[in-house]
């Protein structure tokens, strides 16, 4: 039983080192991560998650990252997340929606998926292409292989689908404005964007998130910024319509891909990987004044935030924000 009380840190602590003390590798990482399923504080589970990344996943040095080197001592552990291999603590409750079945354990589900292709996930239409290149499968499991070399795990994680998974990231952005003037530095307009902050890491991001099966990369990035930055969900179909709509002819009508392709996520493992569409749809009217920045679904904040070389954010999403700002010319 891994159920453990919320508070009850101590009791946390204990179990996890116990779970340490398993020598099989796959039964170990099977109870690790139905405990961290288990705790209902999510910041803390978060930590904790962390902290099992940094002990399970093997140490890659930089010159054996690529596959083409030869690294014989390389035996990284195989670890797939409870969340993405059930819906329940129950073993016996189905895989969300959103992810593959577990291939490394039905062999005919893997031998159907159309990796590098176009394929279907449930009767809904997913994209295996990769936006890096073309991905090598691994002559012995016959899983993808990640296009940027060894991360020190096997498996997906996190991550729902073996190779990539795509995710949508819209920057909005907007000319800074102070008494009603143009911000300005070194005779350079200032920049700045709408950022939203992360439950699970506390990590100021780019409002975005996975384009689910069945879904267009452009609903996608409107979808993620009306739940993530304005807080407007699902449960309000009537005002969900209202603002997709308002975003799509106000703000979304024009967009420019800042960048399309590989992500240097801590999620990535060397069978499942982050690719993105990052797009910045600039505001030249001053429409988003009338939009109120409230966080929801993954976010807990959400904010107008001037952009600068000082700025930390979450994984990629300052090279993402460097470029919108190379591209528009802006201070820096």
């Amino acid at each position: 039983h891994l159920n453990v009380d919320q508070d009850d840190t101590e009791l946390i602590i204990k179990k996890l080192n116990e779970i340490y003390t398993i020598p099989d590798d796959n039964q170990l990482t099977k109870n690790v991560s139905k405990l961290l399923s288990s705790i209902p504080n999510k910041k803390f589970a978060s930590q904790l998650s962390q902290e099992m990344n940094s002990r399970i996943r093997q140490k890659v040095p930089d010159d054996k990252v690529p596959w083409s080197v030869k690294f014989p001592k390389y035996s990284p552990m195989n670890y797939t997340s409870w969340s993405v291999l059930h819906t329940s603590l129950d073993a016996s409750s189905p895989k969300p929606f959103w992810a593959d079945a577990d291939f490394t354990e039905k062999s005919e589900e893997l031998r159907k998926a159309k990796f590098n292709e176009l394929d279907e996930l449930e009767g809904k239409k997913i994209d295996r292409r990769s936006r890096e290149a073309k991905y090598a499968l691994g002559e012995k499991d016959g899983l993808p292989m990640n296009p940027r070399g060894r991360t020190g795990m096997k498996g997906r994680g996190l991550l729902g689908r073996f190779g990539p998974n795509l995710a949508a990231d819209p920057i909005v952005s907007r000319w800074k404005k102070e008494s009603g003037q143009f911000k300005t530095i070194n005779n350079k307009k200032v920049l700045e964007c709408v950022f939203i902050q992360r439950r699970d890491n506390h990590q100021w991001a780019i409002p975005g998130g996975m384009v689910e099966p069945g879904t267009e990369i452009s609903m996608t990035l409107v979808k993620e910024f009306r739940e993530e930055a304005l807080n407007i969900c699902q449960k309000d179909t009537e005002k969900a319509n209202e603002m997709t709509n308002k975003l799509k002819t106000d703000l979304f009508s024009k967009g420019v891909t800042i960048y399309e392709g590989y992500v240097d996520d801590p999620r990535n493992t060397d069978n499942a990987w982050m690719e993105t569409v990052a797009k910045n749809f600039h505001d030249e009217t001053d429409s988003t004044y009338g939009f109120k920045l409230q966080g929801g679904d993954d976010a807990c904040n959400s904010r107008w935030q001037e952009c600068s070389s000082s700025m930390n954010l979450y994984a990629s999403h300052k090279d993402f924000i460097l470029k919108t700002v190379q591209k528009l010319n802006a201070h820096w």
